[in-house]
């Protein structure tokens, strides 16, 4: 999920929260529909009008003015903008390693542009310019504007449902309209999240057309979406000194002033122009940002298909795409692919065959160990109904007591065979490049890892209570998801434990998977220093599907 979704997903939260009570208080007031439909009207312009400044407020935004970052990134920014009419948007970076970039706004008068350290170092200039650019094309379509109009549609039509079920003068037609809202409300929540991916299509097309190179932002795509991007060169940093206690790394951000001149210098020198915004970092004698997926830490097309397959033809690919607001990054490549041969460009990623076995097999034994606990349940009752006429009435026991009996057992015993199958225990050493390549992997099936890093980043730049981190080894990034059986305690960890890690190497052990993107679940980390982590999720599955089936168990000797 992008930065910008990130965004959104907490201004609806937050928002939602004020939808639903609202609408609570007026359903049970028997306030008429009208002023219920005006206050999801007035909710939603709310949200759009304020939305910008809790961004500003949550966010650790510093701003700068582009040619702060380079003459050359001023005369590119001013350029395009030029180009589609419309002001330049305020530029601002998150001091984070985690590349990402967004846009916010309400019209690009006053629209926000904003990138993340991590993305200004791992991208070369062209790629970088390419975001850039892909973010001014939210800017020209005003997606701000059209975003909020769609949102307002699943709102209305869920005011409609509710206000129709329940209408108690209306009858059987105030009923059926009321379930026709339903139906709707449920659809349009999908239709919503379509237009969003068609809208990141057309900022793809926006930035091609812009760069006059489509690969630039398929290659990014790459790199950010796939975790395909490094840095440092290893054997540089093995010659560096070991430090015997940790040091605060120096802002990347830092301005420099003089005495004699007020102005603030640029942000960077010639030198370090090319290093985070250009093709190579002249601190390093390796490429930085390279597609390192082999050993020698040299390009290969292999690696970067191999990422894409899973995009490409794993089922649950298509089930993930149709809960995201954004495409699947294989298709946003293809199509940039597409756009290339339209403007007779060579291309980057031309794509392959599908593999010989699509993974079929696999995913219907996806489907069958995550729906064990449900399927136990439904075993349950059925079983119960099944023996109710030779033993349960003879003894005249209660027969919904036992029914629940029996669920806690088939379920639970369900839920432990799930877990079984979803968490595996023996950890195999591993590089990322090599796991986003895994097109047999899914949320449910995953592969135990063991993967040696640096802790670059959170998982959302800029929030300081984001307990999720970004790690990175000699060949990507990986997202790293923190969890715990209380999401009070990750709020802490994300508020007090997560920026100790930043900047520091260690190993983590965790269970690789796949959603809309690569991540890896955590289970325990060691970082320098002695600093560590822990995470009790797992375990605590475990003790709760142990207990509901000692628990059924239990009560089926015992009297009721």
């Amino acid at each position: 999920m992008g930065l910008f979704a990130r965004s959104l997903l907490v201004l609806t939260l937050l928002f939602a929260m004020v939808f639903a009570v609202g609408a609570g208080v007026l359903y049970y007031q028997h306030v008429p529909i009208e002023i219920a439909v005006g206050f999801a009207v007035v909710v939603v312009v709310l949200q759009y009008l304020i939305g910008p400044m809790l961004i500003d407020w949550i966010y650790k935004i510093t701003w700068y003015q582009p040619a702060q970052v380079s003459p050359e990134f001023e005369v590119f920014l001013r350029e395009i903008c030029a180009k589609r009419k419309i002001p330049m948007p305020r530029f601002g970076i998150i001091n984070d390693g985690n590349p990402n970039a967004f846009t916010y706004g309400h019209t690009p008068s006053d629209a926000r542009l904003v990138v993340t350290r991590g993305l200004m170092e791992m991208l070369s200039k062209n790629e970088y310019e390419a975001v850039v650019a892909h973010e001014v094309g939210h800017i020209t379509h005003r997606d701000f504007i059209v975003m909020t109009i769609a949102s307002l549609a699943p709102v209305i039509l869920y005011i409609l449902y509710r206000w129709g079920v329940h209408q108690r003068r209306g009858g059987l037609p105030a009923f059926l309209v009321g379930l026709g809202a339903g139906i709707c409300y449920f659809i349009s929540q999908y239709i919503v999240l379509f237009l969003s991916r068609v809208r990141e299509f057309y900022a793809d097309e926006h930035s091609a057309i812009s760069m006059d190179d489509p690969n630039a932002i398929a290659t990014a795509l790459v790199k950010i979406g796939y975790g395909l991007a490094r840095i440092p060169d290893p054997q540089q940093q093995a010659q560096q000194p070991q430090q015997t206690q940790p040091q605060p790394k120096p802002s990347f951000f830092s301005l420099q002033s003089s005495s004699s001149n007020k102005k603030q210098a640029p942000l960077f020198n010639k030198s370090q122009l090319m290093g985070p915004l250009g093709i190579c970092n002249f601190s390093s004698v390796t490429p930085m940002a390279l597609y390192s997926t082999t050993p020698n830490g040299q390009f290969s097309m292999d690696h970067m298909l191999r990422a894409m397959q899973w995009d490409l033809w794993n089922p649950w690919a298509r089930w993930f795409e149709l809960q995201s607001s954004h495409p699947l990054i294989a298709k946003r490549i293809r199509a940039a692919s597409w756009i290339a041969t339209r403007l007779n460009k060579p291309t980057a990623f031309p794509m392959t065959a599908p593999p010989k076995e699509v993974p079929w097999t696999t995913f219907i034994m996806d489907l069958m160990f995550l729906s064990l606990p449900y399927f136990g349940i439904i075993l349950g009752v059925l079983f119960g109904y099944a023996i109710e006429s030779r033993v349960l009435s003879a003894q005249n026991v209660n027969l919904p007591l036992t029914i629940i009996k029996l669920a806690m057992i088939f379920s639970g015993i369900g839920w432990l065979i799930r877990l079984a199958y979803s968490f595996g225990s023996n950890y195999k050493p591993s590089k990322i490049v090599d796991l986003v390549g895994e097109l047999e992997v899914s949320h449910i099936r995953s592969i135990p890892v063991e993967v040696e890093g640096e802790i670059i980043g959170r998982g959302v730049p800029g929030i300081f209570w984001s307990k999720d981190l970004v790690l990175q080894d000699d060949t990507g990034f990986i997202t790293l998801i923190y969890r715990q059986p209380f999401s009070i305690l990750e709020t802490l960890f994300g508020i007090f434990g997560a920026n100790k890690l930043i900047g520091r190497k260690g190993k983590i052990k965790g269970w690789y998977r796949r959603g809309p993107a690569p991540y890896i679940e955590l289970r325990e980390g060691l970082f320098e220093y002695g600093a560590g982590i822990l995470c009790l999720y797992q375990p605590f599955l475990w003790v709760a599907a142990a207990l509901c089936t000692l628990v059924g168990f239990a009560l089926m000797f015992i009297r009721i």
